[in-house]
């Protein structure tokens, strides 16, 4: 035993409390900074939007209203006048936005996708019945669409007639809805949002409208539903790769969150190349293994395809 120690009697003991006491003070304040800053559940920011391709800054995306329609020109996005072609608002370069990719939220839950490398798909149609409404009614989102890319990287595109459950940048809630999209690389644009009811058949429409070079014009809509949901896109790359696909965001509890029906039959296929019918082989793919979520092809034919999509 050291001669200090000796001559300080009970003083380590007053030290080691006193060192023992600073530290139960830290650690509480420490305790006490931690819960201060605790993060907030996740939730998307107050200025991102939710479109069929995720999250999406709410300056990047845009509705278009009728009587305008979206052109490419010399590498960039414009909104222009149908009647006088004037340009009405350019969108910028059409070029990948790295902030957007990195964080993308990936919501495609169930489809069937078919990549087409023969002549150019010149017409592609389906049909669907609006499904009853979910039994939990929360704050899910549920997009159920025929949609055509030009490939699958970054740079790619989609255009598409959407039928969607719950809110999105286009507006919505409670209630099925309908509207058509075309969503860059990092821009998404859609026409007026139409409500629906459960029941209601419905045609989307995706046609090609013009040809110039390598360059092709698009429009997307829902035979017999009002025009103003329509989008037109022109001079933009062949959209080769096609898909029917449930997308869905915020859906915490499947078994009551989805619509009660079993399935969405995505029936009366057609793809056209020209005037023939295309030779089609769909491909399921689901992204959680072992889910009720899943797509079966049910027939691969041209007219009188079929693509079932179930919930449960």
């Amino acid at each position: 035993m050291s001669s200090s120690f000796l001559s300080t009697g009970r003083a380590p003991v007053k030290h080691i409390f006193q060192r023992l006491l600073a530290s139960i003070v830290v650690i509480t304040l420490a305790a006490c900074q931690k819960e201060a800053v605790a993060p907030a559940p996740v939730s998307s920011p107050t200025d991102q939007v939710l479109t069929p391709a995720g999250y999406m800054p709410r300056s990047s995306v845009h509705y278009i209203a009728p009587g305008y329609h979206l052109n490419v020109s010399n590498g960039r996005l414009q909104k222009l006048e149908s009647s006088s072609g004037r340009l009405i608002e350019d969108y910028g370069p059409v070029s990948i936005s790295p902030a957007r990719h990195s964080t993308e939220a990936q919501g495609w839950i169930a489809y069937a996708f078919w990549n087409n490398t023969g002549a150019a798909i010149t017409r592609f149609t389906t049909d669907m019945i609006v499904p009853d409404v979910p039994t939990n009614q929360g704050n899910q989102t549920l997009f159920l669409f025929h949609g055509m890319q030009d490939g699958t990287t970054k740079r790619s595109y989609i255009i598409q007639p959407v039928l969607q459950w719950g809110p999105s940048a286009a507006g919505g809630g409670k209630n099925w809805a309908i509207t058509n999209w075309y969503v860059s690389s990092h821009q998404a644009f859609f026409g007026t949002l139409i409500s629906v009811n459960p029941g209601a058949a419905l045609k989307g429409v995706i046609r090609e409208t013009a040809v110039s070079g390598s360059n092709f014009s698009y429009n997307s809509s829902f035979s017999g539903y009002s025009s103003t949901s329509a989008l037109q896109v022109n001079n933009v790359p062949q959209a080769f790769w096609t898909a029917e696909s449930l997308e869905s965001y915020g859906v915490t509890d499947p078994s009551t969150m989805y619509p009660p029906n079993m399935d969405i039959a995505m029936t009366a296929i057609q793809i056209l190349q020209g005037t023939a019918n295309a030779s089609i082989f769909w491909t399921p793919v689901q992204q959680v293994s072992g889910s009720a979520q899943k797509a079966i092809v049910v027939s691969d034919a041209s007219p009188g395809g079929e693509v079932d999509i179930f919930f449960r």
